[in-house]
């Protein structure tokens, strides 16, 4: 059994860890704040910039007299998917619970059931990159120490590049693996095709009464000008959500870690009061039975 020496020194270590435990609960809570705020205020005109497009693409749909422009015909007309591009988007820290472990088997299971050929990987964090080279991905793009800051460069780069390979031909289809932000614990590994985008609304969004709506210069003049719109903000959409998700993953399993630090503290101040208790009596044993002598 253990000395009181060596609980005293445990208990010492253990306090210490759950010092850095409850520090870095705090440092992601904080970030997750700024990060909630910015994908709360882009989640609703995210939502409208969709709704439009979808109705800009169905009066020219609608229309037999309009002829559909190279952005409607990418949405009416999708190709067959031989060629993708995958934005894959994870964290560039651990201790985050299972936050990397779900998105990777999530785009594992995509790269199985796919049929597709991947043209090019584009790798947002540096637990991606090191997983995407262990498997001998094709990397495209990688950034890593991406903060908010830094999305809007990366936002633009991507979704440039990918509409222009997918106008010469050289892509069918561009795929996000992210982790959607529910709730701090709750995150859900999403595999979402941002273009071609679908374009077929549910029934209860059909029934819904629109407004007639009057476009100028055009239809297609204006899905030209909304489908590079659309495009930068669903990715940023899915780099702040896969941003809340992470720092969501990292508090909660601080907390946890930081609640089971205590958990053994309290067992260990057990066992050592426990051997304190057996010393004394022992000492008192041996005192009764000296003066009895």
């Amino acid at each position: 059994m253990a000395g009181l020496q060596d609980i005293r020194r445990r208990i010492r270590s253990v306090k210490n860890t759950q010092q850095v435990t409850k520090a870095m609960k705090m440092i992601s809570a904080v970030k997750l704040r700024k990060s909630q705020e910015r994908l709360v205020a882009l989640r609703p005109y995210a939502g409208k910039l969709l709704e439009v497009v979808r109705r800009v693409v169905g009066r020219i749909k609608g229309n037999p007299e309009i002829v559909p422009g190279p952005a409607a015909q990418a949405f009416l007309a999708p190709r067959e998917e031989t060629r993708i591009r995958v934005v894959l988007v994870a964290s560039d820290k651990g201790l985050c619970g299972g936050f990397n472990a779900n998105i990777f088997k999530a785009a594992q299971a995509f790269l199985a059931e796919s049929t597709s050929q991947i043209i090019q990987m584009d790798l947002v964090g540096k637990r991606a990159a090191d997983w995407a080279r262990k498997r001998k991905l094709p990397a495209g793009r990688t950034y890593v120490n991406l903060n908010m800051t830094g999305f809007e460069r990366a936002v633009m780069e991507i979704s440039e590049e990918a509409a222009g390979q997918y106008r010469d031909g050289e892509i069918d289809a561009l795929y996000v693996i992210y982790n959607y932000f529910n709730s701090p614990v709750a995150q859900t590994p999403t595999v979402f095709r941002l273009f071609p985008m679908e374009v077929e609304r549910r029934a209860e969004e059909r029934d819904v009464l629109e407004v007639a709506h009057l476009l100028e210069p055009g239809p297609n003049e204006v899905l030209e000008t909304l489908l590079p719109r659309f495009v930068e903000t669903e990715l940023l959409r899915t780099l702040l959500e896969s941003s809340a998700s992470e720092h969501g993953a990292r508090m909660a399993a601080m907390d946890k870690a930081s609640n089971n630090a205590g958990d053994m503290i309290a067992k260990l101040t057990l066992t050592m009061n426990k051997i304190r208790q057996a010393s004394i009596t022992n000492q008192i044993i041996e005192i009764v039975s000296g003066a009895n002598a």
